[in-house]
């Protein structure tokens, strides 16, 4: 016999034969294994994604003809949009066909130049009120107050002007807050402060490599990004020292350190702090996050059908909101869907004077676009959570929600801001 033949004989396990009942078992437990599960009736939960697609394959209760009409109407925008919010969670038609197209084609083209074009126009509107040798340390400013900026931030920042738009914005709010400390104060204090020792570093070692750790700049311990990380950290507990340091702060820091260099992440930091209510959401006993999320429920919330759905599974915001507003939806959503809510919440983030501050009610409307995110997510997962069970629709809501379509998801919560200020105003 031919040694290769011989080889492959040997090693064909032979074929034990078992009684009828043990074989019976053993299909039945294999089969187990090889169906597909329905998740709805208690089987091994899908992923997100499958669940998705499982609901759009499936008749889905659509609007009235004359009310999917009516939405059509130009005054009918905001509404069309929330009812639609479902499809945030797939890809839109332009960027489908590139996902189709390994190479991109006229389709990538197409986007570069729309990129190019948004990057000239915010160009056009920034104002240089600082220059430095060969470019380093320009500073712009741009009026905040113009409704051309405000409508062109929510369609998003373009990325190269990103950290000087954020500086702008936040800049501006400190002016018009009063007891304004200039950007080199702060710096000085973060050198000072990384002389001295913090309570905090111990945990803030231990939570450092664990925070977006697939980024290629925080992949190495104790060095690049996870130094950078860990010295902001350090001086923002010692900063804030009512505060400390509260995991969570970190997804934020990583998240300025996109952008800036250490000293400025930490101006920025600070800067969200006192003007963006940070201070508040991380009190000590998180009494601030508990308040934002009791306004989120019954002022958000109030009324909707989903809402009903998940008051009969006993869920609160609290058991899903407390990630979404403390690390402010970067361990929630995609990146760019994060950067577009940051890039609307540093211009339109401040308090409003006319709305009193009380206990109950401590943000005076800071909160409203993580407010709006939060319903632009809900309203965008309404039809998978309407068909969940508890176990599913906790996991849906406290896992990696696949936003694909950053446009409609601001489109969504540009909608709930609207319909809020309506209520207020």
């Amino acid at each position: 016999m031919d040694i290769y033949a011989k080889t492959a004989v040997e090693a064909t396990p032979s074929v034990k034969l078992l009684p009828d009942d043990i074989e019976k078992e053993s299909q039945k437990v294999r089969s187990m294994y090889e169906q597909d599960y329905d998740w709805r009736e208690g089987g091994i939960s899908l992923g997100l994604d499958a669940q998705i697609a499982q609901i759009k394959a499936e008749v889905v209760p659509m609007p009235s003809q004359f009310r999917a009409a009516a939405n059509r109407l130009p005054g009918n925008k905001d509404r069309r949009w929330m009812e639609e919010a479902g499809d945030m969670l797939t890809l839109p038609p332009g960027l489908a066909d590139i996902a189709e197209d390994e190479e991109g084609g006229k389709a990538v083209e197409g986007m570069k130049k729309k990129e190019f074009e948004r990057t000239e126009k915010w160009r056009k509107m920034a104002k240089i009120v600082k220059t430095g040798k060969d470019g380093e340390g320009m500073e712009f400013q741009f009026d905040t107050r113009s409704p051309k900026l405000i409508e062109r931030t929510w369609k998003g920042i373009p990325d190269r002007w990103r950290a000087a738009a954020w500086h702008s914005f936040l800049m501006t709010s400190a002016k018009k807050r009063g007891g304004y400390v200039p950007d080199e104060d702060i710096k000085a204090a973060f050198y000072k402060l990384l002389k001295q020792s913090s309570a905090d570093d111990v945990q803030i070692d231990l939570d450092v490599p664990r925070t977006i750790n697939s980024h290629i700049m925080f992949r190495k311990r104790y060095r690049g990004g996870q130094r950078l990380l860990f010295r902001v950290l350090h001086a923002l507990s010692l900063y804030f020292p009512e505060t400390g340091y509260v995991q969570g702060m970190a997804s934020l820091a990583a998240t300025l350190l996109c952008y800036y260099d250490e000293e400025m992440a930490f101006v920025m930091l600070a800067r969200m702090w006192t003007l963006r209510g940070l201070n508040k959401l991380y009190e000590h006993g998180f009494p601030g996050l508990m308040a934002a999320l009791d306004e989120f429920q019954k002022s958000w919330l109030k009324g909707r059908e989903v809402t009903k759905k998940l008051d009969e599974l006993l869920i609160e915001p609290t058991a899903y909101g407390t990630r979404w507003y403390l690390t402010l939806f970067n361990y929630s959503i995609p990146f760019p869907a994060q950067l577009r809510v940051w890039d609307v919440f540093m211009l339109l983030g401040d308090s409003d004077p006319s709305i009193p501050v009380t206990g109950e009610r401590p943000f005076a409307g800071g909160l409203d676009i993580l407010h709006a995110t939060s319903a632009a997510l809900i309203d965008g997962t309404r039809e998978i959570l309407l068909d969940s069970d508890f176990e599913n629709a906790m996991k849906i809501l406290t896992s990696w929600i696949p936003v694909k379509d950053e446009e409609l998801l601001m489109k969504v919560t540009k909608a709930e801001w609207k319909l809020s200020r309506k209520r207020k105003h």
